[in-house]
């Protein structure tokens, strides 16, 4: 039996056998800090308040368009890809800002932004987008350039700019970063090698401890490899004071038994689900309605897609990579706009990231019949420029570079 098998047989499994009780202690000792009370006893901020009342359900990624020659934006295409999120029934969408280029990679960042955030404007749709460039400069320039424009809440990640040597120096990094705005941040729990001596999978709990009490710090994010006992361990930590969103679907259930787990997302949702099957919004609306063996039906319904997806992307996470042009293509799919992305940083790591050929296309495809949806059979020609640009008479000859993809 796989890992995951086993990981997803125990904490699924439980979930549907809850309901007996479970007590639990907190991991540290040296802490020694009584049980939480539930997060809504506490008192909280307005922004902390905003992310328990409103932020429920799903938030995709939206991963930018660009012209065919990868240097500008093609807005239409942008546009297009937050509609298309809201025919999904996405409580938000978050701006994974990959594929702009240096030296106008800030101003392109934001100019994405502003275009997601008007988009958004009057509709139910939460707009977000991603902190966590190479340098404190190119971060303090994003945090001025989005805070008044409409943009809801930031995903804030481990800092790069330098490896910090204790947990106070990179709480001051996340700190600085974080009363630079008001605006509501989400932590990013990712899998970080290089952290391991701050705490279990790299993930600083003790730092996310200190950082969830500032008052504009709302929730944290899961990263998809984070394996069940280091969620654990950070719910008991901080989930009495900051919403818990989940990648891995399959703890979804058990976590949001006992702690504060009502989303999941700021990850490629549209792989797993389509406008009219909307299975991952549905399944997280059961959930925060208490309806668990409804969820579980629901759940059960498109677990081989989601299989699937952790197979393909769990492996690239945890090198740092993505299955990028796989993520276009399953928004392509379900409706999304599609279109390639071209990375041009030589020190990227290139070679893990997975080449979207015929199998894989095909692939993707299967897996989408396999639980009853229909995937979008458009000319492959169309994904590769984007849907918008292709209606404009764009076609594959005019890219200026076809990046992870064969035909």
């Amino acid at each position: 039996m796989k890992r995951r098998d086993f990981v997803k047989m125990m904490a699924v499994g439980t979930a549907a056998t809850a309901g007996l009780g479970m007590g639990v202690t907190s991991a540290f000792a040296a802490k020694k800090k009584p049980a939480a009370p539930a997060i809504k006893k506490l008192k909280l901020s307005k922004q902390k308040e905003w992310a328990i009342e409103e932020y429920k359900g799903m938030a995709n990624f939206i991963l930018p368009s660009m012209s065919p020659d990868f240097k500008t934006l093609d807005e239409e295409a942008v546009r297009a890809d937050v509609q298309n999120s809201i025919r999904h029934g996405m409580l938000a969408s978050v701006l994974y800002p990959v594929g702009f280029h240096k030296p106008v990679e800030t101003e392109q960042h934001i100019q994405t932004i502003k275009i997601i955030c008007d988009e958004a404007r009057g509709k139910k749709l939460f707009p977000g987008t991603c902190i966590g460039a190479q340098t404190e400069a190119e971060d303090m320039a994003m945090l001025a350039g989005v805070e008044n424009i409409g943009c809801s809440h930031l995903l804030v990640h481990l800092d790069r700019s330098g490896i910090c040597k204790t947990e106070e120096e990179l709480y001051e990094k996340y700190k600085k970063r974080i009363e630079a705005t008001s605006i509501p941040v989400f932590l990013f729990a990712m899998v970080a090698p290089w952290y391991k001596k701050f705490g279990p999978s790299g993930i600083p709990i003790r730092v996310f401890d200190k950082l969830a009490d500032l008052p504009n710090v709302v929730g944290v994010k899961f990263s998809q490899p984070m394996n069940l006992a280091t969620a654990f361990q950070c719910c008991e930590a901080f989930s009495d004071r900051l919403s818990v969103g989940v990648v891995n679907l399959d703890f979804a259930p058990m976590l949001s038994k006992f702690y504060n787990v009502q989303w999941s997302g700021q990850w490629q949702v549209e792989a797993v689900q389509s406008p009219e099957k909307p299975y991952c919004v549905e399944m997280m609306r059961l959930l925060n309605a208490r309806k668990y063996t409804e969820a579980m039906k629901v759940y059960n319904q498109f677990s081989p897609a989601l299989d699937y997806f952790f197979d393909l992307q769990a492996p690239t996470i945890l090198k740092h990579v993505s299955p990028w042009p796989h993520r276009k293509y399953f928004q392509w799919c379900t409706g999304g706009n599609g279109g390639l992305i071209y990375i041009d940083n030589p020190r990227y790591r290139h070679q893990y990231v997975p080449i979207l050929d015929a199998a894989a296309r095909e692939k993707v495809k299967e897996t989408y019949r396999s639980i009853g949806i229909e995937p979008y059979n458009g000319p492959e020609e169309e994904f590769m420029v984007g849907k918008a640009a292709y209606k404009r008479g764009v076609r594959a000859k005019d890219l200026a570079h076809t990046q992870y993809y064969k035909a």
